[in-house]
């Protein structure tokens, strides 16, 4: 291990599993970092990905060496001498990895979701506890976006009053619901389930923007859209194209890929719903309501924050954040005033950016604020669970006790989060 805090001293970093979401960390590197940040050491079972990891960021490999290649990242996490560690596997791998890294106090890039069951957060959490030292990224990319950062600080400024209710909704693309239904992410064992794989983004930024846990939640899910039906049920449905067999509103990279599915289909059986609603109760009071649908025209991510002195109505496409207030001196009855949000060029509407720039200073030394870290990681599972638990039995879930289940007492958890920041 190098020292890192040396200005001048190489950054020896690993990475295991090289797929878009550990490139992404790569591609977003400080320029004043760029020349520090040395790619020593890739995990992935899949030498050909290895390969052309390596080959797409040779300006991070050190001049004359090859990165070391790894079918696991535990390998990797014993044989090498590393300053830091990205971990970007499935799901379910993550646990494992991110256990060890802890052990050696490295500094952790984890991707969401940090694990995919109430047994494997505990264990997160009792490693988390044990380390001397490092520090814990959570790839919770939303909360680094220009968007959410601007959300966030009209409602802590206190325009809105006091919040009394949220609507939020994230509908699922053609291209986002192929992902969906394509690998490890199709079975729910390896993905954790829809809620935990992917809407357990929108679980930790109502948290974060709201400044309150959920305390309870009910919700309701079935998969209507995306089920086995007979053919002459589906054809009404999603004729294809005489030209290109494209199918769910003309997406012809949509159609490949849900038919490259294990069945060979995209209504082949699968536990997955194509939709789901939610109902969430904060800690603080807050009422939130949540819907996602998947194999809409377009992805989409729209809230509207409803206060006692204003509303808030927002959508990260549009890049636009539309206020409202009460005034009885105009014909309408309200004043509107339009905030436009400068994104920037990275993915996830400017957050990569501003995540990778998190990520890489304080993997060099220096101190950066961790806007979520594994508590927030470990809360966001946890209320997607109790989703998929409340749609599975029809009756709502109280959070506390799965809170115990991982953090301990109360007393226990105050002083988690006062360690987590």
């Amino acid at each position: 291990m190098s020292n890192p805090e040396n200005s001048t001293s190489p950054i020896r970093v690993g990475i295991i599993g090289s797929g878009l979401r550990g490139a992404s960390y790569f591609r977003n590197i400080p320029a004043e970092l760029a020349d520090r940040v040395q790619l020593v050491a890739i995990a992935d079972p899949d030498q050909d990905r290895r390969t052309a990891f390596a080959e797409l960021f040779a300006a991070q490999v050190p001049e004359g060496t090859t990165p070391t290649g790894y079918d696991d990242g535990l390998e990797l996490l014993h044989h090498e001498d590393l300053d830091a560690v990205v971990v970007a596997s499935p799901n379910f791998q993550h646990v494992p990895y991110a256990v060890e890294a802890m052990s050696q106090s490295l500094p952790l890039m984890l991707e969401k979701p940090v694990a995919t069951t109430v047994e494997d957060l505990a264990t997160l959490w009792r490693a988390h506890t044990e380390r001397t030292a490092g520090e814990t990224v959570v790839g919770f990319v939303l909360r680094y976006t220009p968007f959410y950062s601007a959300v966030r600080e009209i409602v802590q400024s206190g325009r809105l009053g006091e919040i009394l209710a949220v609507e939020a909704n994230e509908n699922l693309g053609t291209g986002l619901t192929m992902v969906q239904y394509r690998g490890w992410r199709q079975d729910t064992a390896k993905s954790g389930g829809w809620m935990v794989e992917k809407c357990c983004h929108d679980m930790d930024i109502l948290s974060h923007l709201l400044g309150s846990r959920p305390s309870r939640v009910f919700s309701m899910a079935s998969a209507l859209h995306l089920r086995p039906r007979p053919e002459a049920e589906q054809l009404p449905r999603f004729q294809p194209s005489a030209g290109t067999g494209e199918i769910d509103f003309g997406d012809a990279a949509t159609n490949e890929a849900l038919r490259d599915t294990m069945q060979h289909s995209p209504y082949a059986p699968s536990n997955l719903p194509d939709r789901q609603v939610a109902t969430i109760e904060f800690e603080n009071g807050t009422l939130a309501t949540f819907t996602a649908v998947m194999a809409q025209p377009k992805t989409t991510r729209r809230l509207r924050i409803f206060g006692t002195e204003g509303l808030l109505e927002g959508d990260i496409s549009a890049e636009t954040i539309e206020l409202s207030f009460p005034d009885p001196n105009e014909s309408t009855g309200m004043t509107t005033e339009q905030v436009e949000v400068a994104v920037g060029g990275s993915g996830h509407h400017g957050g990569d950016e501003v995540l990778g720039d998190t990520f890489w200073h304080l993997a060099a030394g220096e101190q950066r604020t961790i806007r979520a870290g594994l508590v927030d990681g470990i809360d966001a599972v946890l209320t997607a669970l109790s989703l998929q638990r409340s749609a599975e039995s029809g009756a709502p879930v109280d959070l506390a006790e799965l809170r115990t289940q991982v953090f301990g007492t109360a007393d226990d958890l105050r002083e988690a989060q006062r360690q987590d920041g």
